[in-house]
């Protein structure tokens, strides 16, 4: 009876023990519960509340003009009400994770400034802690005095699932690339949606679609809410040794009225305005995060790697077809659904790869469709056969 109570009491001192450090964890995590800025053209105030105190760091970078604010691991429990920005001195303001236990904000510039002060302060009265940050316009040369060099992000790891003996026997590898993630929410409908939250929901519905085919390995370069770098998403894809690349996306135009579901593939030239404008805003996805744009690729001048790309871009090519033809007449498609732009994730000469975009959330109608698990279930099952279908004839290869 002893031995047990013993035994008892070891087990609740490590239950207790496992309580206090996932207690520990938690209350590290700062709450960022009011924000504003205030002021007008020439002198402006950023005001942020915290429910306890963080560490920071602010500084100026250029191309676009910003402000960073790098913070310990912080929640965004904000408004609507903070994004309106009553000076002309401040575009917009972001904000949320950008690494593990790092979050950030970012406002865009309308003109060149400086930080004149920053602090945080103890606000005892009101059991809060209080980021200002002051800012002055300046003339162009004292902000490139005043820009910095930004700190290195660390790298974002990925969850790690258990290891599945299975996996030895898939044949081919799928990587799923959701949109966005993190700071870098992406488009937003009227509705409010998120498009990162629409891009991750259907890579999960896509992934277990493909995962009743045993014969296909399906990997996301996110799991959850995390920012993940463009480059980052290659890389991972290359790592992986991927036998196809899926970027998803839904994003929002000015044309309210287009809509419909759209393929893209790799083109430097574009195939149309609307997809050079994409693209052009995709490729900057980094900036909206507060890094710098990835490195372009040199230009091809071995002719092996020539051929790669050439080879890899028609079954590019064959995979939009496939998944156009398998969405015609069953999901709202764009006027010419399949299309072809110069986007950064695309450019892997060693693998297919392209970009799906779901619908557009500047259009109400897409907004409401693509919120829907019923829709999501039915546009990754039609999906899922385009990709099988594509993968059929090269695993008979391999019987």
């Amino acid at each position: 009876m002893r031995s047990f109570i013993s035994a008892f009491l070891t087990v609740c001192m490590f239950l207790s023990a496992l309580l206090s450090v996932a207690w520990a964890a938690e209350d590290e995590t700062a709450i960022a519960f009011a924000a504003r800025v205030i002021g007008d053209e020439k002198r402006a105030r950023l005001v942020v509340d915290f429910d306890k105190a963080v560490t920071y760091d602010a500084y100026l970078l250029p191309d676009p003009r910003r402000i960073i604010i790098d913070l310990s691991q912080t929640a965004f429990s904000l408004d609507g009400e903070a994004k309106k920005l009553p000076t002309s001195m401040v575009r917009d303001m972001r904000f949320g994770a950008i690494a593990p236990g790092q979050s950030r904000i970012v406002l865009e510039l309308a003109r060149d400034v400086v930080i004149e002060n920053h602090s945080l302060r103890n606000v005892v009265a009101e059991n809060r802690h209080r980021l200002l940050l002051d800012l002055v316009t300046a003339s162009p040369e004292k902000f490139a005095a005043a820009v910095r060099k930004a700190p290195v992000v660390k790298k974002s790891k990925r969850p790690t699932a258990e290891v599945d003996p299975s996996d030895s026997k898939k044949t081919f590898t799928v990587v799923l690339d959701p949109g966005h993630g993190g700071i870098d929410g992406g488009a937003a409908g009227a509705g409010k949606t998120a498009e990162k939250v629409i891009t991750l929901d259907f890579a999960k519905h896509l992934k277990a679609a493909l995962g009743k085919n045993d014969q296909l390995k399906i990997l996301l370069t996110r799991e959850d809410d995390r920012f993940v770098s463009l480059s980052d998403r290659v890389d991972f894809a290359k790592q992986n040794n991927a036998d196809m690349f899926m970027s998803i996306h839904a994003d929002s135009l000015r044309q309210k009225n287009i809509r419909g579901a759209t393929v893209y593939t790799l083109s430097e030239e574009g195939s149309d305005t609307l997809s050079r404008s994409l693209a052009q805003k995709q490729n900057r996805a980094d900036l909206v995060a507060g890094l710098s744009l990835p490195k372009t690729q040199p230009k091809v001048t071995d002719i092996l790697i020539d051929l790669t790309r050439r080879e890899t871009q028609a079954f590019s090519v064959g995979i939009a077809r496939l998944i156009v033809r398998q969405m015609k007449d069953r999901v709202r498609l764009i006027h010419n659904p399949h299309r072809s732009a110069d986007f950064y994730v695309l450019k892997a000469p060693e693998f297919p790869s392209v970009l799906l975009e779901l619908g557009y959330l500047s259009n109400v109608e897409d907004e409401e469709l693509m919120k829907s698990e019923q829709w999501q279930n039915k546009a990754a099952g039609i999906v899922s056969d385009s990709i099988n279908a594509f993968f059929k004839p090269r695993m008979a290869d391999r019987e």
